[in-house]
């Protein structure tokens, strides 16, 4: 059955399922189950957009999914005009740090923005230039002027006045008015030098404030104590520019983990502590953020997020167990924690995937539901041999018996199966 999806897409969702990774499209065509946990972060979304503030944590095991369900939001949320991006935290991008750490994350989460437009990431520059766009078009269709006419940039300037003055409330906002100012007057001046020392500043690659009062007239510059400050006044800019909001996705929280020193973890954490209660208390506007974590890097007494005393408090789950087994969880909790797929679940994703190789190479797997139960037996039975049949092992291992019976048409698909499994 076709199920509508392009051999492009098809070909990008099995290769990078193959790899482990997740894919950056398509994940419509094989998303299964996570009802209550897509539902509860849609509500975050709808918060977001009225103008409010959304944190938070996906927590789980290696495999179980927290990627995935975070790419399936990024994707949702662009296609509800939403300004997205995303950053892999690591040893050399964190929330702070003694040697740029934190403003490393901040550089790379607006090199990567990206919109519905320019869904592939470097969409700051459209950004800003739809904007300046949008309010030149007002002007023509309200005023009846047209570019050229001796009072046309007039009027465009001073709506970009209004708008970047309307900032100036905000922490750090009077400097990163005068910086968006900065780029009107490059475009309208069409000084492309202007333009681009205004957008080295919104990127955080101005070294020091000497250089950046120079080139620009303003004091201050994007470091490892400020950056977030920033990333809130994008989050009002991009509603300014017409847009629904600014959706932050950070994976790998666990770097965090991995610090050695633990003066370095609690200095991380006190910042992550910030972050949350910033956006918790209505200091954020239109501002979502969800982070991914392991379940090793946020339980942990000793080194992960819940050794540090605030957070623990902050975070700690809110579930409600009858004999070990979890009967209910508070879907408002600031951590959603995703358990694995189960075997019904993982039944209706094996048959998406065979649909799915079935298109890219045009031809019929003609596995059936016995061949379905045979090899989710025999990937679940492998925890008996002390492995753990997480979701990504199984979806790779399934996607290379795909392609052994698609290579070996000539050969029945039993005995790829069970010569496969053997």
């Amino acid at each position: 059955m076709d199920n509508g999806i392009s051999r492009a897409t098809a070909a990008t969702v099995l290769n990078s399922l193959k790899s482990g990774v997740v894919p950056r499209t398509g994940l419509e065509y094989i998303t299964v189950g996570r009802k209550s946990e897509i539902q509860a972060l849609l509500q975050d979304v709808s918060i977001i957009e009225q103008g409010g503030a959304a944190f938070r944590f996906i927590e789980g095991k290696y495999g179980s999914g927290k990627t995935f369900l975070m790419h399936a939001l990024r994707n949702h949320v662009m296609e509800k005009n939403f300004v997205v991006t995303d950053v892999e935290l690591s040893v050399d991008k964190r929330f702070v740090g003694n040697k740029g750490q934190g403003l490393a994350t901040y550089r790379e989460l607006i090199r990567n923005m990206a919109t519905h437009a320019c869904p592939d990431n470097g969409a700051l520059q459209l950004i800003l230039d739809k904007w300046i766009g949008t309010l030149e078009n007002e002007v023509v269709q309200f005023e009846g002027l047209v570019p050229g006419h001796e009072v046309f940039d007039v009027r465009v300037s001073q709506k970009i006045y209004k708008i970047t003055s309307s900032m100036e409330e905000r922490v750090n906002g009077f400097d990163f008015g005068k910086v968006l100012a900065s780029y009107y007057k490059g475009h309208r001046k069409g000084d492309v030098d202007q333009q681009k020392k205004a957008l080295r500043w919104l990127c955080g690659e101005y070294r020091t404030r000497t250089e950046a009062k120079t080139d620009l007239g303003v004091n201050l510059i994007i470091t490892d104590d400020n950056w977030y400050d920033f990333i809130k006044l994008f989050a009002d800019f991009v509603v300014k520019a017409g847009y629904a909001g600014l959706y932050v996705c950070m994976d790998e929280l666990a770097s965090l983990y991995e610090i050695p020193s633990r003066v370095g973890r609690e200095y991380n954490y006190n910042k992550l502590l910030s972050i949350y209660n910033d956006a918790l208390q209505g200091k954020a506007s239109h501002l979502g953020i969800i982070i991914s974590v392991t379940r090793e890097a946020m339980e942990d007494p000793v080194r992960g997020v819940y050794s540090f005393a605030p957070l623990k408090s902050r975070l700690i789950d809110t579930s409600i167990e009858q004999e070990g087994v979890i009967k209910m969880r508070d879907m408002a909790s600031p951590v959603i924690r995703l358990d694995a797929l189960n075997p019904g679940e993982m039944y209706v994703l094996l048959e998406k995937l065979a649909a799915i190789h079935g298109k890219l190479y045009d031809y019929t797997p003609g596995l059936e539901h016995d061949d379905y139960i045979y090899f989710l037996k025999q990937q679940y039975g492998k925890a008996l041999d002390g492995e753990e049949a997480t979701v990504r092992e199984m979806i790779r291992n399934y996607i290379t018996l795909l392609n052994l019976i698609q290579q070996n048409q000539e050969v029945s698909k039993d005995e790829i199966l069970h010569a496969r499994q053997a």
